[in-house]
């Protein structure tokens, strides 16, 4: 009877073939690289990617799920060491900062056609939890005093998305001489969200502290579980 192969080892191997496939991505673009490629790169047999995932859209769904993750990892790294991470001013613009100077969660937070092909269609529940925000996260942020109550929760949901988007998409629209460094970027993407989403006083330290940034940060333990969890699922057989 053949053995079945421990799961460390299925894990390490299907490891492997996110990493290839994230690198061959950002190589040749998802309509140009097939799993015979990766298969290739890795040194592993076609059949053993399909054991994982059961087409090629699949297993790159997966491999921007990972990067998802990877970004709001550091994220909760920086939230950790610093609470006032928490406010959404300085939340965004951290985020938006991991995020463009990693290639493939840059091609991911603009919607990079050229790069992700058909995944751009859809990548709308995978950008979710990295630029659009629920409206019961709204009201998890308004009850800790960090945004303003002065619209309904489903209206600010979309200004603030529609904000972080714009952002994140306008440069191909404004001519070379007239865009900005990424920190300048980041910068005003923070100021926006801070005049215009956010109280005119900000919650006082030591209440953010001790009790809004510990409630934060379970929120956003959850959240990363949940992600890392969705894509190990696709990495057992």
């Amino acid at each position: 009877m053949k053995k079945t192969e421990p799961p460390p080892r299925q894990q390490e191997r299907a490891e492997l073939i996110l990493q290839v496939a994230a690198e061959q991505l950002l190589r040749w673009g998802y309509k140009k690289v097939t799993i015979n490629d990766i298969a290739q790169q890795a040194g592993i047999g076609i059949g053993t990617i399909y054991l994982h995932w059961k087409t090629k859209e699949a297993l790159f769904q997966t491999v921007m799920l990972r990067e998802i993750v990877a970004v709001w990892d550091e994220m909760l790294q920086r939230m950790r060491r610093d609470y006032r991470e928490f406010y959404p001013h300085r939340m965004m613009r951290s985020i938006l900062l991991i995020a463009m100077q990693r290639p493939l969660a840059r091609a991911i937070f603009i919607g990079d056609g050229e790069l992700l092909g058909k995944l751009v269609q859809n990548q709308q529940a995978l950008q979710n939890p990295m630029i659009h925000t629920t409206d019961q996260f709204f009201v998890f942020l308004r009850d800790q005093g960090l945004m303003n109550t002065d619209m309904s929760v489903h209206l600010q949901q979309y200004a603030f998305s529609a904000a972080v988007t714009g952002f994140c998409l306008v440069d191909p629209l404004i001519a070379e001489e007239d865009r900005v460094s990424l920190e300048e970027r980041v910068d005003a993407l923070a100021h926006v969200i801070r005049q215009s989403f956010e109280p005119s006083e900000l919650v006082a330290d030591d209440v953010m502290r001790e009790v809004v940034a510990p409630r934060m940060l379970t929120f956003f333990e959850q959240m990363i579980t949940g992600l890392s969890q969705q894509v190990q699922k696709t990495l057992a057989l």
